[in-house]
């Protein structure tokens, strides 16, 4: 065979090795695809026969002929208990004279639903249907690990019910309550709805979203613990309860902030304070790069990563505080003075219909007052603020501002609390004046 035919030959076995190749990973592919396609036909299968037992959750107010709020739940009981959010259900809470709970199945079936009970702290409530499914939820027996994929059904938008897979990113880190961090994107109306393992187990209730690819659950351990209460909470109640738990929650969270050191971190040359617990987080601003600026100003801002959602207009729970340094480049005493006029505001939301007026007191902690006001002099001036919420007894939102001033030179310090009793509100405030003076 001369070398023209040996070379022709072997180019026709190399032609016929990758024609074998090809087929073979063509084939390899096909089996892929079909072997996913399987998987997901089979996973979909499996959770599908678990949504007789997921309900779309509504508030209706009658007279409006409306929903006022829609949401996710699901049974968990032979004898028809239902697990949603208080968060869903907070209108009626707030209002049960104008307001009633519905469910509607994936079938479009319709009926009352029962408030049994509710955790306002871990945003979690207990319905009644009273004609359930043969068939119920079941949670794990052990909690989540983290990385293990979770799979959360709910009712987005109104669109029907829906199914999210998604990673479980472990504990929220700046958070003084249990939440886990969940790779799904939940959408509205999915709240309230189960969070199952690969096992259809439940291991969570979706509970918020923050944005795309970000969102919460509650974990199990906190619906069995409700659950296991066994109880059933009259209307005559509701904001009494709320009152009793806020104040359980908040008796531990905020004691622990009076008792516990807060570490020391420098601020414009003063040592104070930053991130004083796990759940703050704190930000800072200044205008060093403001061209012709008149005053050198930086300030910080720190705040807690947990409140409470009681309604629309009515939030609890808020703790926050921030500094904020000023100092005069090129204007005098007068014009200084008129330019850094301190403000406060309460930093959670709240309305007349749910909270008093403000009722304030001003001290002057050193020098002449009259010099003070005029802006002229070195002092400390104190302004503490408080008001009650009206429907729940023994809490209170308190504003503190501090505002020391010497010369051309300004420092404020501002702490806001809400839904504190009031001789939690007085230590707190002891010890922030002592740390920031």
């Amino acid at each position: 065979m001369n070398n023209s035919n040996k070379t022709a030959q072997i180019l026709r076995n190399l032609y016929t090795c990758s024609q074998v190749w090809r087929g073979l990973n063509i084939a390899l592919l096909i089996s892929l695809v079909l072997l996913s396609i399987s998987t997901t036909i089979h996973a979909n299968d499996d959770f599908a026969e678990y949504y007789d037992q997921v309900y779309q959750i509504r508030v209706i107010a009658p007279q409006a002929g409306s929903k006022s709020s829609i949401g996710s739940g699901f049974q968990v009981s032979k004898d028809g208990l239902l697990l949603t959010n208080f968060h869903v259900v907070a209108s009626f809470v707030q209002a049960p004279q104008r307001h009633q709970i519905e469910y509607q199945s994936h079938t479009g079936q319709k009926g009352q639903l029962k408030l049994l009970d509710f955790d306002v702290v871990n945003d979690l409530a207990v319905l009644r249907h009273s004609n359930p499914s043969d068939q119920y939820l079941q949670f794990a027996p052990d909690a989540l690990r983290k990385g293990e994929t979770v799979y959360a059904l709910g009712n987005p938008r109104d669109y029907g019910t829906s199914l999210v897979k998604g990673p479980n990113n472990g504990l929220v880190e700046h958070s003084y309550d249990s939440q886990i961090l969940f790779s799904g994107s939940l959408n509205p109306g999915m709240s309230g709805g189960p969070a199952f393992n690969a096992n259809g187990q439940v291991v969570g209730v979706n509970v918020a979203t923050a944005g795309s690819q970000l969102s919460f659950l509650v974990p199990a351990e906190k619906a069995k613990l409700l659950l296991a209460a066994d109880r059933e909470v009259i209307e005559q109640d509701y904001q009494s309860e709320i009152a009793r738990q806020i104040k359980l929650w908040q008796r531990n969270r905020v004691q622990e902030l009076i008792d516990q050191p807060w570490p020391n971190e420098m601020f414009a040359d003063r040592p104070l304070f930053g991130e004083i617990r796990k759940d703050f987080q704190c930000w800072g601003y200044t205008n060093d790069d403001v061209e012709a600026r008149t005053v050198a100003s930086v300030s910080k801002s720190c705040r807690a990563g947990n409140s409470l959602y009681l309604n629309d207009d009515l939030h609890a729970g808020e703790l926050y505080f921030s500094f904020a340094d000023s100092k005069s480049l090129t204007l005098n005493a007068t014009q200084f003075a008129r330019s850094i006029r301190p403000w406060m505001s309460a930093n959670n939301e709240s309305s007349y219909s749910h909270s008093t007026n403000y009722q304030c007191q001003v001290d002057f902690l050193q020098n002449d007052p009259v010099e003070a006001q005029a802006g002229t002099d070195s002092f400390t001036r104190v302004t503490a603020c408080v008001r009650a919420f009206k429907k729940l007894p023994g809490l209170y939102d308190s504003l503190l501002l501090v505002e020391q001033v010497e010369n051309l030179q300004k420092f404020v310090s501002h702490l806001s609390v809400s839904a504190v009793e009031k001789d939690q509100i007085q230590q707190l405030n002891r010890k922030f004046l002592e740390r920031t003076r």
